[in-house]
């Protein structure tokens, strides 16, 4: 009976050789997808903390001192990478802006208080302040630009901008640009087009339906980023509520 148990125990060449090669796949799986993580990580961490570092300027006293805290090699790799990348690229600009976001800072009460105050300023004070906002910190560039100009300050555009900026815009795009926005900014933009045109964007309007809140930010924004570009091109003069820029 002792025999038996034994034998029945006993675990054949072949079993072992099978559990053998189990165990050492899925030893290789586990071990490559750890690698692969660390190796992600690390590159990631690396590249991140580059990008920070290139926004901060590599010269600058916050981005020596990180660096300072760093291992030599560490050190080495992150400098190397941040003098690939400019302060201006998209790449850094967008890594800092989801690393400020991340964070959970908000910062809707500062903008509302440059928007509110940055026409009562001075054509002066506005444009070099503006300018030297941008070049110290140019994450956030939309917000930026809405406390220059909103879709809403279409009403406060001349004629001839406005004209010109239609020229450029899709009927379909402007007639979601419009949707829920005020009786003043429509009436400033049907009265700047032909009478035929504004009754066919009228029942365009009408014909189309519900627009998600999205496809009517997406619209405006579209119009608002024409208006800057001509601006920038010196095609309209850009002037608000109390001809700040003018």
């Amino acid at each position: 009976m002792k025999e038996a148990i034994l034998m029945k125990n006993e675990v054949s060449a072949e079993a072992k050789k099978a559990q053998f090669m189990v165990e050492k796949a899925m030893g290789d799986i586990t071990r490559a997808t750890r690698k692969v993580l660390m190796d992600y990580v690390s590159k990631m961490y690396f590249s991140s903390f580059a990008k920070a570092i290139a926004y901060l300027g590599l010269e600058s006293e916050d981005a020596i001192d990180l660096l300072n805290n760093m291992d030599a090699d560490t050190r080495r790799q992150v400098e190397a990478l941040a003098k690939e990348y400019q302060k201006s690229d998209t790449q850094v600009i967008s890594e800092v802006e989801h690393i400020i976001t991340a964070s959970g800072m908000d910062f809707t009460d500062d903008y509302k208080i440059i928007k509110d105050n940055i026409i009562l300023s001075g054509k002066t004070f506005a444009e070099e302040a503006v300018q030297n906002f941008q070049k110290e910190t140019p994450i956030f560039q939309k917000k930026m630009e809405d406390c220059l100009f909103s879709f809403e300050d279409f009403q406060y555009l001349d004629d001839r901008a406005i004209q010109k900026v239609l020229q450029e815009t899709d009927m379909q795009v402007l007639a979601k640009a419009l949707r829920g926005t005020s009786t003043e900014v429509q009436d400033k933009i049907f009265r700047n087009m032909p009478q035929r045109t504004a009754t066919m964007l009228k029942e365009d309007m009408e014909w189309m339906g519900p627009a998600r809140a999205q496809e009517v930010d997406a619209a405006q924004a579209n119009l608002v980023k024409i208006v800057f570009r001509l601006s920038n091109n010196g095609d309209i003069l850009l002037t608000l509520k109390e001809d700040c820029f003018k």
